[in-house]
C-alpha cells in the first residue's frame, strides 16, 4: 500500500503544479490546427478490458483517469451516465475510499494512463493544442459529501526549447462547494500571462479538492457535460 501512496501523491503533484513538464508535446504534422476539446460532450464511450477488469472510457485518446488502478484493486472513479444535460451520456466522477488509508478523487484529465511507465508517472497529462480561447464553458451537477469542493482546472502551455521546460501561458480554475442537483452552467475566463500561441492544453476535472492530500470526501459526485470554448 505504501508504494501506491507514493504513486498517488506523485499524480496529485503533477495535477497541481501548473502542469510544467520537461519535454515537448508534439503536435501532429498531418492536422496541427484541428485539435479541439475532443469528446467534450462525453456522448461516445468504448469498452476497455484488461484481464478480468472491464469498464467504459471516453472514446478517442483525449481523456483518461485512474480507473486502471482497478487492476490492482483500486476503485472505479469515473464512468459514463445517461443522466446527461444533452445527448446520450455525460461524465460521472465519484470520490471513493481505497482500503482504510486512501481516498481516491474522481478525476478525468486531458491525457492518458500509461501502465508501462514507471510507477508514479503513469497519468500523462497534456494534449496538443494551438489555439487561444478566452473562456472555458460547460454544464455540471455536484453532490458533495461533507462540504467537499469540486475543481475544474485548465492550463495552456508552450515548450521553451532554450530552457528545456514548459511555460504556462494561461490558466483557468473553477471551484464550488454548493450542492447542484440540476445541471448548472459554468463559464471560466482564461487568464493569459503571455501573449503567444500555446502548443498544449491541460484540463483536469476533479470531484474533491482535498484529493491532492488524498483526503477527498468519500461519496462526492461530480457530473460534467458539454464542455466548450469561447473565442473572440
Amino acid at each position: 500500500m505504501k508504494r501506491f501512496l507514493i504513486f498517488l501523491s506523485f499524480i496529485i503533484v503533477i495535477i497541481f503544479s501548473a502542469c510544467d513538464t520537461t519535454a515537448p508535446i508534439e503536435i501532429p504534422e498531418d492536422n496541427p490546427t484541428n485539435i479541439a476539446l475532443a469528446g467534450g460532450n462525453f456522448d461516445t464511450w468504448v469498452e476497455f478490458s484488461q484481464g478480468e477488469l472491464t469498464y467504459f472510457k471516453p472514446a478517442g485518446d483525449w481523456w483518461d483517469g485512474l480507473n486502471y488502478l482497478a487492476v490492482i484493486g483500486g476503485p472505479i472513479t469515473y464512468e459514463r451516465t445517461s443522466d446527461a444535460y444533452q445527448g446520450a451520456y455525460a461524465l460521472r466522477l465519484e470520490t471513493k475510499a481505497w482500503g482504510e488509508d486512501l481516498t481516491i478523487p474522481g478525476i478525468l484529465a486531458s491525457g492518458y494512463f500509461d501502465p508501462d511507465e514507471t510507477i508514479g508517472e503513469n497519468l500523462i497529462i497534456g494534449k496538443p493544442y494551438d489555439k487561444n480561447p478566452t473562456q472555458f464553458n460547460g454544464f455540471i451537477k455536484y453532490l458533495p459529501a461533507e462540504n467537499d469542493t469540486l475543481v475544474i482546472f485548465l492550463a495552456l502551455t508552450k515548450y521553451n526549447a532554450e530552457l528545456k521546460l514548459r511555460d504556462t501561458i494561461a490558466t483557468a480554475e473553477y471551484t464550488n462547494t454548493a450542492t447542484m442537483e440540476t445541471y448548472t452552467p459554468f463559464n471560466i475566463d482564461i487568464n493569459y500571462t503571455h501573449q503567444t500561441t500555446p502548443d498544449s492544453i491541460h484540463i483536469i476535472l476533479l470531484s474533491s479538492v482535498s484529493g491532492k492530500e488524498m483526503k477527498g470526501h468519500n461519496g462526492s459526485v461530480l457530473f460534467v457535460d458539454e464542455l466548450s470554448f469561447t473565442y473572440e
